[in-house]
């Protein structure tokens, strides 16, 4: 993530970074006296102030009251994380917490981006992000086809990430004894598929089986559909009472216009919009969502590809909060390895 204004002077430098950290500590704009005293006195506060009043001009940073400290930009927050900040690592309860999430008892994918989700949230006290990709774009496994009375089969779905989806069906005439013999047969000609290709050639693939298996393969093509549908696209966010206690959101007027954004699917879409690489990208500022910043990155979910990241205040702890999103995107990589 590049900034759009040139290098800066190392002692400007050094006053900027001090200025963001303890803005984001506090949330509080930042005053010369305090700057010079954490610099050690070596800078008087009124030589701060006058580099201050440069960065001011240039768009680093601002000034909300005349008689108050100044905040950094959503340019001086872009200009900290590309030029000043040193990302800091987990602890070890942190990446213990991540873990106990993935080794967690599972069968249900939106059961297990929720946990994900909460951690992320929980972990970085902002708002925790999960983009899940369309359904379709899983690969199956296997089917099983497991049989609960005389006219009714429970139809498990095993996709190839290891997550399970199950369904009960009812069939006529169904003959149980052929039910583990039909199931290596559809297996041997649908595990691999996604469930989009599944949908769009089933007919064609279990053709030769409808002379075997009569109207229950007829059934499982006609149902096709309601078999190897899962949800579309997934936007979710947890973690939405952190964003209560932030400061710079203690007015309910603007509090209700973020909580709404980030509440809205097509918002979320058009911020992430320009994700491109695998690696955590950081986005400042969006038009979409003017003071907020979103830490977030990748992770593959079958065929397709799904985003995870944190929301919160421009001036997230960026340093850590990287660290965080992309210990678990790798994670989930992990994870989802065919």
């Amino acid at each position: 993530m590049e900034s759009e204004i040139g290098k800066i002077s190392v002692r400007a430098e050094n006053i900027l970074r001090i200025l963001i950290e303890e803005h984001i500590r506090t949330g509080e704009p930042v005053g010369s006296r305090l700057i010079s005293k954490k610099l050690g006195g070596v800078i008087s506060p009124a030589t701060v102030r006058n580099v201050m009043k440069d960065l001011e001009e240039i768009g680093l940073l601002w000034q909300p009251h005349t008689s108050a400290g100044r905040v950094p930009t959503a340019s001086g927050i872009k200009y900290y994380i590309s030029h000043l900040m040193k990302p800091e690592k987990l602890t070890f309860q942190e990446r213990d917490a991540i873990e106990q999430v993935f080794l967690g008892e599972f069968t249900d994918l939106l059961q297990l981006l929720e946990g994900v989700g909460k951690i992320l949230a929980a972990l970085s006290n902002e708002i925790g992000l999960i983009v899940a990709p369309r359904g379709e774009e899983l690969i199956l496994h296997k089917l099983e086809f497991i049989p609960i009375t005389s006219n009714r089969i429970v139809i498990v779905l095993i996709t190839r990430s290891g997550l399970t989806r199950s369904l009960v069906m009812e069939f006529n005439d169904i003959d149980t004894r052929k039910l583990e013999e039909l199931g290596e047969r559809v297996n041997q000609r649908l595990s691999g598929l996604t469930f989009s290709e599944i949908k769009r050639e089933i007919k064609l693939r279990l053709a030769d089986l409808k002379k075997l298996y009569g109207n229950f393969t007829s059934k499982l093509i006609q149902s096709a559909e309601e078999i190897f549908k899962l949800e579309d696209e997934i936007t979710a966010i947890f973690g939405r009472e952190n964003i209560l206690e932030k400061p710079e959101f203690a007015d309910q007027k603007q509090l209700g216009q973020v909580m709404s954004a980030c509440e809205s699917e097509e918002i979320l879409l058009k911020c992430l919009s320009s994700i491109t690489g695998e690696n955590v990208e950081i986005i400042v500022s969006p038009p979409q969502l003017k003071d907020i910043g979103m830490v977030v990155s990748k992770y593959p979910l079958g065929s397709g590809e799904g985003i995870l990241g944190i929301i919160g205040p421009t001036r997230m702890n960026y340093s850590r909060l990287i660290e965080l999103v992309s210990y678990t995107a790798r994670k989930m990589a992990t994870l989802w390895k065919p």
